[in-house]
């Protein structure tokens, strides 16, 4: 069970009858597994269109542009169930986001608040210290093509419940999931080799560090080949009660 999957399970494993929303969905991944529970319906809400064919196809799914700044547009009171992931880290404010999914969400409503703790990549490679180097500036840049990020979201979720609270929108917590699903792969287009890019990238501003990267890319691809290459982050999700 991958990551989407599993944040897809914690929203609830039987969402029948019930009206659900993937919140900054892409391709929807999510969305796929979320529509496994047998939900009425699946809000599919991202800034870009750019669901599979085989979800879009999906008659319980509707699909509409937004842009998560200017909040959740759907009616007060109008889902049973949410999901974020990986996406607070690109908001504005982050609190203004579980406020609104508060407000969306009826009595009782389910928010899963996930996210990847970036800081907690795990490469393996045979520099050490340059990997750490590279995480580190990974870390600290603006990485993907998002002009905001956080490297240590993972790890604040527990807090924006606290600070939403604070601002009139309390939550329940239900619980908390973290776990790290392991990647061998490092072909392109895999977890892995996504991620080694972005860090890559990252390093771009750095000469110095940039020159190294590339040949520390090519390092990850040898020991993958050679079937020596792990790669992991730490994700977690905090399961939420609208209070």
């Amino acid at each position: 069970m991958g990551r989407h999957e599993r944040v897809a399970a914690l929203a609830g494993e039987d969402l029948a009858g019930l009206e659900v929303a993937d919140l900054g969905c892409g391709p929807g991944r999510t969305v796929r597994a979320l529509l496994a529970a047998g939900p009425r319906r699946v809000h599919a809400l991202d800034r870009t269109s750019g669901l599979d064919d085989d979800v879009l196809a999906d008659a319980r799914v509707r699909s509409r542009l937004a842009d998560l700044d200017e909040g959740v547009p759907l009616a007060d009171g109008s889902l049973d169930a949410a999901v974020s992931l990986n996406v607070v880290e690109h908001l504005a404010s982050p609190v203004d986001h579980l406020v609104d999914c508060h407000r969306a969400l009826a009595p009782g409503g389910r928010l899963v608040l996930a996210h990847s703790d970036w800081d907690t990549a795990l490469f393996t490679s045979s520099d050490d210290g340059l990997t750490r180097a590279l995480v580190d500036r990974f870390v600290a840049a603006a990485h993907g093509p998002a002009p905001r990020s956080d490297g240590f979201m993972g790890r604040k979720l527990l807090g924006l419940s606290d600070a939403s609270g604070a601002c009139g929108a309390p939550w329940e917590v239900e619980g908390v999931e973290v776990w790290a699903d392991g990647h061998r792969r490092f072909d392109d287009g895999s977890v892995a080799w996504k991620v080694a890019t972005a860090v890559l990238a990252a390093a771009g501003d750095e000469p110095a560090l940039a020159a190294r990267a590339a040949g520390w890319v090519e390092d990850l691809r040898a020991l993958a080949d050679a079937g020596q290459f792990l790669f992991a982050v730490t994700d977690v999700a905090v399961v939420l009660r609208r209070a």
